[in-house]
């Protein structure tokens, strides 16, 4: 939604007012993007790598400014549905969310008994950064504790039985697949003890997170269509998946799909794809403020990024508790 094709920029014929940087450099940083277009810094993330490039790539090109983009007309239509290319037909297959938690719960337990152990046992490595990458992933983070405990005790028991106490290489006494039994032998085991407890601890962790982010994911799609006006048709599947019917999902949730689709492709009755008045009059009151920064000093200076993600952020159930008890301890003033 928010990509740029400097191709189709005004200006793109101006090569003598580049930035003093190589384009195909991989040397780009946040600091540098800060310097030439700090408004445009301050709406992006400093970890995000590929828009940080892109931007100061854009800039090398061209010589405009990303956040020059997104003033007058361009940030009237940036991320509208309107504005694209493409006639678009937007399908959500929805549920009450006490029915998508317990969906995420099985749904863990699921693919902890299809291997998901397996998966992160397999990329493990206790010198890597587990804010970065692939292990950044939910799913992946949550069992660094675990594992590194589980390793060391696994080298601490190779050295107490090997000769002299001079470590022996794991390989050697206990192959990969003997490993990745123990680990399903402490989940399954009867016992209280640590490993057990990490183990538990770090499966709630990835069902934790899941839910946050089935609840993060609701937010933005709601966000579409109050700020963007993307007319998503959602599909109700709270029956569905609380039966577990393959053919109750088919006839209420493919069918329903299907009819929407079909209306979209002949052009019948196209009302029902348009927001209802309600969301109109949202979408219309709502300041489309996209590169403001706020900093919620409650909340451990969080950045928030435009007006919508602040106020959806001073809405949320942990920053209103955080002020409650920061007042009640007097510590904190509006």
């Amino acid at each position: 939604m928010d990509e740029i094709c400097s191709s189709d920029l005004p200006g793109n014929e101006q090569t003598d007012h580049r930035p003093d940087f190589q384009v195909d450099s991989c040397n780009y940083s946040y600091d540098l993007l800060k310097e030439l277009d700090p408004v445009a810094a301050n709406r992006i993330h400093p970890d995000n790598h590929r828009k940080i490039n892109q931007y100061l790539s854009l800039c090398a090109r061209s010589g405009v400014l990303p956040s020059k983009l997104y003033q007058g007309k361009a940030a009237e239509n940036w991320g509208q549905v309107d504005n694209s290319r493409y006639s678009c037909c937007f399908v959500c297959v929805d549920a009450a969310m006490s029915v998508l938690d317990q969906y995420v719960e099985h749904r863990v337990d699921c693919m902890i008994d299809a291997g998901l152990l397996d998966e992160v046992y397999n990329i493990y490595n206790p010198n890597t950064n587990y804010t970065l990458g692939l292990r950044q992933a939910i799913g992946v983070r949550e069992f660094e504790n675990f594992l590194r405990v589980y390793f060391s005790n696994s080298r601490d028991d190779e050295t107490s039985d090997s000769p002299g106490g001079t470590p022996l290489k794991l390989s050697t006494r206990m192959d990969d697949k003997l490993l990745k039994e123990n680990i399903g032998g402490i989940l399954n085991s009867s016992s209280d003890k640590p490993q057990k407890i990490l183990l538990e601890e770090a499966i709630d962790k990835v069902k934790a997170n899941t839910r946050r982010l089935v609840r993060r994911q609701k937010r933005r799609l709601n966000q579409l269509q109050t700020l963007f006006g993307w007319n998503i048709n959602y599909v109700d599947a709270t029956d569905s998946i609380s039966s577990k019917s393959d053919e109750f999902w088919a006839m209420q949730v493919v069918g329903t799909a299907v009819k929407i689709i079909r209306s979209f492709l002949n052009e019948d009755d196209r009302t029902e794809c348009a927001l209802d008045g309600e969301n109109k009059t949202i979408m219309n009151t709502v300041q489309r403020d996209l590169w403001t920064q706020y900093i919620c000093k409650a909340c451990g200076d969080r950045v928030l990024r435009g007006a919508y993600e602040w106020e959806q952020h001073k809405q949320g159930h942990g920053h209103r508790k955080r002020i409650s008890r920061l007042r009640k301890s007097q510590s904190f003033s509006p």
